[in-house]
């Protein structure tokens, strides 16, 4: 892979913006989406940042598209965003400078029971996190991923799992992040932009509803 250069020599990164989507987005992330492109811009106007939207209604194709076309773009970085989240205006700056291979915001369900989505090694939803946390799989709504990922491992990147044991789907995102464990690479979460971020459905879900849902389940003490 090129490596990219400023003006002084020093690295520096070309990002896309990989937005898998149908024919339509919604009115507020196309809102924060130019909120985070102009300020983006605006604090570091050196760095490239170009945005690709892949239109289809299966996400692992769409997905698999949005990583060719980082390639053929020669991006070092993917900041994957989905129609149905939203986010504050430095996610992308604030996602690159952990320098992480993989690392996302962790986000609520949009449907009962309301929990987390990403989960730690056992499996268990991650309701509380530091700055900084590992995660075994993290949702891939909010999250960016260096290119040099893709590169070292095989195709296909995403695809629908299947469990037999409990008869259940997985979706493409854990196949990614399970994938990229198996070759070595850490999956990170960050906990304060997970407070940030809303996942949209009937309403904007965070993850306060998350832990109202645990605790709603948890005994009271007598």
């Amino acid at each position: 892979m090129t490596i990219l250069v400023n003006g002084a020599g020093e690295p520096t990164p070309r990002i896309l913006v990989a937005v898998p989507c149908g024919t339509s987005v919604d009115a507020y992330f196309a809102q924060d989406l130019a909120l985070m492109f102009a300020y983006t811009t605006y604090v570091k106007p050196d760095m490239e940042v170009l945005s690709f939207f892949a239109r289809g209604t299966y996400l692992p194709r769409a997905r698999a598209a949005l990583v060719n076309k980082a390639v053929e773009k020669n991006c070092t970085h993917i900041l994957w965003l989905d129609t149905d989240m939203r986010f504050p205006k430095d996610t992308l700056l604030r996602l690159l400078s952990h320098g992480k291979h993989v690392v996302a915001a962790n986000y609520s369900t949009r449907q009962a029971p309301i929990i987390p989505i990403a989960v730690d090694e056992e499996k268990r939803p991650i309701f509380e996190s530091a700055e900084l946390k590992e995660a075994r799989s993290a949702p891939m709504g909010v999250m960016m991923t260096q290119i040099d990922v893709f590169l070292a491992m095989p195709k296909p990147y995403f695809a629908i799992g299947y469990a037999k044991a409990i008869d259940d789907y997985s979706p493409e995102d854990s196949f990614f992040c399970e994938l990229a464990r198996k070759h070595n690479y850490e999956i990170w979460i960050d906990g304060e932009l997970s407070e940030q971020v809303r996942h949209v459905g009937t309403f904007e879900y965070e993850m306060g509803h998350a832990r109202m849902t645990r605790d709603a389940a948890q005994p009271e003490e007598s």
